[in-house]
């Protein structure tokens, strides 16, 4: 039972990531901050990235799991500080 929970946390979080990527990138596209946006998505294409492969080679861990949703809630939490932020350090 517990295994089935892993590779369904594994799929929600590479198919979240991969959907909130592209996201950001349509935000980017509407005429939103460039690097802040940038920056997000290719940080949720790498987690999807993972996660697929993990899903590819069947090599799931709760490790994963765990990281991927501290990470992933401090980034919708911390956001809209955050994007500001980035704005102010990279788009002089």
């Amino acid at each position: 039972m517990k295994e089935r929970y892993k590779i369904t946390f594994t799929k929600i979080i590479a198919y979240y990531c991969l959907f909130y990527a592209a996201v950001k990138i349509y935000a980017i596209f509407q005429g939103l901050w460039l690097w802040p946006n940038l920056i997000i998505a290719i940080f949720l294409g790498i987690t999807a990235g993972i996660g697929f492969y993990i899903m590819k080679h069947e090599k799931y861990n709760w490790y994963f799991v765990g990281v991927c949703v501290i990470l992933l809630s401090a980034l919708r939490y911390y956001e809209p500080t955050l994007i500001p932020y980035l704005q102010q350090v990279f788009g002089s």
